[in-house]
């Protein structure tokens, strides 16, 4: 092997590194992102870039343009911002859901029932 083969597969070398390294956990973070995005749901508690935590009461998605979300911040604030202002979602509306109805079910068997004397009095 001369000189140049070498250094050709050095750069090789560094430019497999680069990428491992750098772009493919970069795409990997924006797939994430977009999979994030694509499947918000109204309900669903979003934390923002700006680090704001809101819960999505609007989703509009017009023909032409970007997306357009309405965030609920309580107290009667609603802001509405572009989808790509969400980092993350912390909780969907389903989740709510589930964990709504475990925490009843997990209350039931711990009611007590009342005896038919109790009643009666």
């Amino acid at each position: 092997m001369n000189l140049a083969e070498i250094s050709f597969i050095i750069m090789l070398a560094v430019m497999a590194v680069f990428y491992l390294m750098f772009i493919r956990p970069a795409r990997k973070e924006q797939d994430r992102q977009e999979n994030t995005i694509r499947d918000l749901r109204v309900g669903d508690e979003v934390e923002t870039t700006a680090g704001f935590i809101g819960i999505v009461s609007d989703i509009d998605t017009p023909e032409e343009g970007p997306v357009h979300i309405t965030l609920d911040f309580g107290n009667g604030i609603e802001i509405r911002a572009l989808t790509t202002s969400v980092l993350r979602r912390i909780a969907s509306a389903d989740e709510g859901v589930q964990q709504d109805g475990a925490q009843e079910h997990q209350e039931d068997p711990q009611a007590e029932e009342v005896p038919e004397e109790a009643k009666k009095a």
